[in-house]
């Protein structure tokens, strides 16, 4: 750990027992390691939150945007794609990104074969071709089911937070499904720049405020559940697509972050009380140490895997 990440650990670490022997106790870091494993998650979701808004201000390969290239990356594509003034292609990466995710054996080959057509007549199934024809995608995606998932013997998956999506064109909560009820979304308001302006407009230019109700919006988008709502929305943020920020940790549907939750601030995850409750507690600890939502949240969800020995946590 560096020097500067050391220091700010100890200040994490002071506030959580601060916390804990002055506000309400948490009997998930009682146990010995478990206070420093906890520790540990928060700085690495920290360097994790950092390290897109350090990326944003360094200059970018041109190939990061050819999904043909083993360089393709989607969110330095998005990036660049700001850069441009393209903010309808940066969003429509961010999303694809959350879809697809990033296999931990494959990387980004299944967002490449599908954005990039599988290298078919170098189209690419950019912003304005999939929204302008929504049902051509889905008649690609058909045809191409198959090839997908086997073709030349390459390995293509979805990420880990993806991984029980389906790749289906015409079913319900398919692939298909999920990115015509996005277009839809998007479109409703006009564009992306529409989109987010109008939830900033309504909030007054709160931007925790803007992303609840985004958020809120997003249960229009087939197959996004809450993992995938605040990944999506999150990313906006640190790319600079919006200036957004997340209002809460959100757990009403989460697994790991909540049975995290559970954890630190009952000592087990199969207590009786409502999630709300222990999504304020979330909120009020992470406001206390002085992390953002998505810090507390990720960290959360990493550290109920190994509560008491650190490890990093990839994918």
């Amino acid at each position: 750990m560096r020097s500067d990440d050391r220091a700010l650990a100890l200040s994490i670490k002071r506030n959580i027992l601060n916390y804990s022997n002055n506000v309400a106790p948490l009997p998930g870091v009682v146990a010995p390691g478990s206070l420093d494993t906890f520790v540990f998650q928060i700085i690495e979701s920290i360097r994790r939150v950092r390290f897109v808004t350090v990326v944003a201000s360094r200059p970018l390969s041109a190939m990061r945007l050819d999904p043909s290239s083993e360089l393709f990356d989607p969110i330095r594509a998005a990036i660049l794609y700001r850069r441009a003034g393209n903010l309808d292609e940066a969003a429509w990466l961010v999303f694809l990104f959350t879809h697809f995710g990033k296999n931990l054996k494959s990387g980004y080959q299944l967002l490449r074969d599908v954005y990039g057509c599988l290298g078919h007549n170098y189209k690419v199934w950019s912003w304005e071709s999939t929204s302008n024809d929504v049902f051509g995608f889905k008649q690609w995606l058909s045809k191409n089911n198959s090839n997908l998932k086997a073709y030349n013997n390459i390995h293509r998956a979805f990420g880990n937070h993806r991984k029980y999506q389906s790749l289906d064109a015409w079913k319900a909560n398919g692939t298909g499904s999920a990115i015509e009820s996005y277009i839809k979304w998007v479109k409703n308001a006009g564009n992306h720049e529409a989109l987010f302006n109008l939830a900033l407009s309504q909030s007054r230019y709160d931007t925790k405020i803007a992303f609840r109700l985004l958020f809120q919006q997003m249960k229009a988008v087939d197959s996004f559940g809450r993992t995938a709502k605040f990944d999506y929305l999150t990313m906006i943020g640190k790319t600079g697509l919006a200036d957004i920020k997340p209002d809460s940790v959100h757990l009403m549907g989460a697994t790991g972050p909540l049975n995290g939750a559970k954890m630190l601030f009952f000592g087990r995850t199969n207590v009786d009380v409502s999630t709300k409750t222990v999504e304020q507690s979330a909120d009020q600890l992470a406001e206390f140490i002085g992390i953002g939502s998505q810090e507390m949240e990720d960290s959360l969800c990493n550290w109920q895997k190994s509560p008491t020995h650190p490890r990093r946590f990839r994918g």
